[in-house]
């Protein structure tokens, strides 16, 4: 009974600001390419973090912390239901990525592996459009991870600092709530799958909001009484290959499985295409797993029933 509890109060809490849009498809990029957006989402990221700077700092009669100026960027990005940054890369990028911002929830659902004749609500449900950025294909759903979940993880971390723990085991205590949202309200529960890609860009959110005010040379400093931005932000330095879901494959529950498997058909002759082959070859040149992917595979090992086995619902297996 406790845990039920536990789980619905973690359902209440979380589910009205942190429900990023449920599921991308990046299957619907493979043979195709995408115009690189990293300078259009780098540029709003900075501006982003220079309004905090700019008005924290005309705010005479508060002293504000670097925390307080964290917490302060993830209102700048955060949103109800679908993120800010997500709805401006709808906004802006609308012909860079795909499906371009012209198609509607509903056809893109159609569209994508998730597509289910009787699924009902989840035909109008956001999903993640697909970007390009370093030559990484992700759904613009991780950057929301990335920026919402990735504080939730960072908060985490520093709670277990404060009491004490190593840096790794408090890494490790954040990434364990990860796996309890993905199995819960941000993974199986509203959408069925369990995105090891989520868990990256949450991993890379923490890295992100330590980096702010932490390590040789954080984001901000502080100038006096002022604070100023010290070097701008490279998502380039967070974002990789493991945030692509058709390298780094999710898990998908039982009823999921049954509307995917048969849409993954379609990808059979595709995946062994030239184009794909050397996306994943290319990929594994620039893979390095973060902590979190390490002790991911190692929890695998390990046998704990916490962490599924994606390859045994994956394309391979419908694929003669």
């Amino acid at each position: 009974m406790i845990i039920y509890l536990r789980n619905f109060i973690l359902f209440l809490t979380l589910s009205f600001n942190v429900a990023n849009a449920l599921e991308s498809d990046q299957y619907l990029v493979w043979g195709k390419e995408l115009k690189d957006v990293s300078k259009e989402i780098n540029s709003y990221m900075n501006a982003k973090i220079l309004q905090v700077v700019r008005t924290a700092n005309k705010d005479n009669d508060h002293l504000y912390t670097c925390n307080d100026l964290r917490k302060k960027s993830v209102d700048v990005f955060r949103g109800f239901i679908v993120q800010k940054i997500e709805k401006w890369i709808e906004h802006n990028l609308g012909t860079d990525m795909l499906p371009n911002a012209n198609t509607s929830n509903r056809k893109y659902y159609n569209m994508s592996i998730y597509h289910f004749k009787y699924s009902g609500l989840a035909r109008i449900l956001p999903m993640g459009h697909n970007l390009q950025m370093n030559n990484v294909y992700f759904g613009a759903d991780k950057l929301a991870h990335f920026l919402s979940t990735g504080m939730r993880y960072f908060n985490v971390y520093n709670k277990y600092i404060k009491k004490g723990y190593s840096e790794n085991d408090a890494y490790r205590k954040a990434i364990d709530f990860g796996i309890r949202l993905e199995r819960t309200v941000l993974g199986y529960w509203p959408s069925g799958v369990f995105s090891f890609g989520d868990l990256e860009a949450n991993y890379q959110g923490l890295l992100f909001y330590r980096n702010l005010c932490e390590g040789p040379n954080p984001y901000l400093i502080r100038d006096g009484n002022k604070w100023k931005v010290n070097n701008e932000i490279d998502l380039g330095d967070y974002i990789g290959p493991y945030w692509d879901e058709t390298f780094n494959l999710s898990h998908f529950n039982f009823f999921k499985w049954f509307k995917v498997k048969r849409n993954l058909k379609k990808y059979c002759k595709v995946k062994d295409s030239e184009h794909v082959v050397r996306r994943m070859n290319y990929y594994k040149t620039i893979a390095q797993e973060s902590f979190s992917v390490k002790y991911l595979n190692e929890l695998r090992t390990k046998g704990d029933k916490r962490i599924p086995h994606p390859e045994k619902r994956s394309l391979d297996t419908v694929c003669p």
